[in-house]
């Protein structure tokens, strides 16, 4: 028989065969997909462009470059045939037409409820081919506040294709992660009666509450600018607050007798207690706070009042006075 003849019989064969379009033309796309006995097995990979190696900051806004690659991977009958040939082309696309069509690839992107993360095109459209072709794609994300401090976290890309037209591939998905960890952010707030009267006789204890509104667990250190002279004050010097926590700490002062007014300012610094020091001291330490207590003297000690001009010549007076008595007297006797 005429190799040409073979070839078109084939080709109808499998026409008839494979097309549920002439046999079942009322049914559904999936009612079609379910009457086909020959399917190709679609292939999706995500590269991405680089690894985040530095911790993110809430102030940042951190892109991510991928490409997204896709390929049929065709078993033993396909590949007995050429790709872009008729008998392929009728039976994944029911076409005899030599434009192979794209495939409609949806993108996605997931991470975690503090992060927000986007990913620019959704959906990209590859040429469909039996080796790779390829599409670019960016994704864009950002933290807030809450991202917890040093915790290694991920960001989920998928990539999807699903099969809307009655052609001969199954549905297919892949996705890969990118790794990152959020820096950490400082936060200090605290709670102090910024005007208080004291007594100038006794020590006083000061409470101040501070609460860690940072995103990591902190080391504070507290230290007293420049205390007013031949006062007695202490302080803690350090703490530790976890995160979302308040610890109180006492501001003890012991003031001179004849002060009046005298303002007490501390200064706070916060530090991660996180161990890996190789990360730098941008990514360790956190922003100072400044707080102050204005005392006033509550009167509560009295002097006692010195003699005045009048009273030190009243009293030269009395002495003189009594000298003279003095004199006389002895004069007396003598006679």
């Amino acid at each position: 028989m005429n190799k040409k003849i073979i070839i078109m019989l084939s080709t109808i064969f499998l026409t008839v065969i494979f097309s549920p379009i002439s046999l079942v033309a009322e049914a559904s796309l999936e009612d079609q997909q379910n009457f086909r006995i020959i399917w190709a097995d679609s292939n999706i990979s995500i590269d991405v462009s680089s690894q985040i190696d530095k911790p993110v900051s809430i102030s940042e806004t951190k892109e991510i470059d991928i490409t997204v690659k896709y390929k049929l991977d065709l078993g033993e009958f396909f590949a007995k045939f050429r790709f872009g040939g008729l008998i392929n082309r009728l039976i994944l696309f029911r076409s005899i037409s030599k434009d192979i069509p794209s495939a409609e690839i949806n993108l996605s992107v997931e991470c975690p409820k503090w992060c927000t993360a986007t990913v620019e095109p959704s959906n990209v459209s590859i040429k469909i081919s039996d080796e790779f072709n390829e599409a670019k794609a960016k994704v864009t994300f950002s933290i807030n506040k809450t991202a917890p401090a040093f915790e290694s976290s991920d960001i989920t890309i998928k990539a999807e294709y699903k099969n809307k037209n009655n052609w001969g591939i199954r549905d297919s998905n892949n996705k890969t992660t990118v790794s990152f960890m959020p820096a950490y952010v400082s936060g200090l707030d605290y709670e102090l009666e910024a005007e208080q009267n004291i007594s100038p006789v006794n020590k006083t204890t000061i409470p101040i509450n501070i609460t860690n509104t940072g995103n990591g667990e902190t080391i504070v250190s507290i230290k007293i600018e420049n205390p007013p002279k031949n006062w007695n004050i202490s302080v803690d010097s350090e703490i530790t607050i976890s995160v979302g926590a308040t610890k109180q700490i006492y501001l003890i002062v012991t003031p001179v007798k004849t002060f009046k007014n005298e303002t007490i300012q501390l200064t706070l610094t916060p530090n991660s207690t996180c161990s890996d020091t190789s990360m730098g001291a941008e990514y360790l330490d956190g922003k100072s706070v400044s707080l102050s207590v204005t005392l006033s003297n509550d009167g509560s000690f009295k002097e006692e009042d010195t003699p005045g001009f009048e009273m030190l010549i009243l009293i030269s007076i009395v002495v003189l006075v009594a000298v003279v008595i003095l004199i006389v007297l002895l004069k007396r006797k003598k006679q």
